[in-house]
């Protein structure tokens, strides 16, 4: 299955946008908010990564890059109410936009291993 090429498509950019705007009006409202894996840190440095994340170029929310932000819990959740028959779709495009909010090194999901015809003449 050859969901999605190897670039962002322009919906999985705007979901991205979206998410990330959402998630930024939640860290204003809570500060202290950190993802379950990251509880164990210090409210203050927590605090002070929320409120510098915004500001600085080159740094993003705590749990923005695995997607475990509140916007991204919220959208799973969108997600489960749809339809059975949108679902799949619309759990592909979020987990390839989550895949494409930081540089990674594997293929992203829904990329079929793809290689190249052969011609059928041999020693090719």
């Amino acid at each position: 299955m050859n969901a999605g090429g190897l670039l962002p498509s322009p919906d999985e950019k705007a979901l991205n946008q979206r998410l990330r705007e959402a998630h930024l009006v939640h860290l204003a409202a809570e500060p202290d908010w950190a993802p379950v894996g990251m509880r164990r840190l210090p409210k203050g440095l927590v605090r002070l990564h929320n409120r510098l994340a915004p500001r600085l170029p080159m740094t993003h929310p705590l749990g923005w890059a695995e997607g475990t932000t509140r916007a991204d819990e919220l959208e799973r959740e969108r997600i489960a109410a749809l339809p059975a028959e949108e679902q799949e779709a619309a759990r592909n495009r979020h987990e390839r936009a989550v895949y494409f909010r930081v540089l990674r090194t594997r293929k992203p999901p829904g990329w079929a291993d793809w290689e190249p015809e052969q011609d059928g003449k041999p020693g090719t």
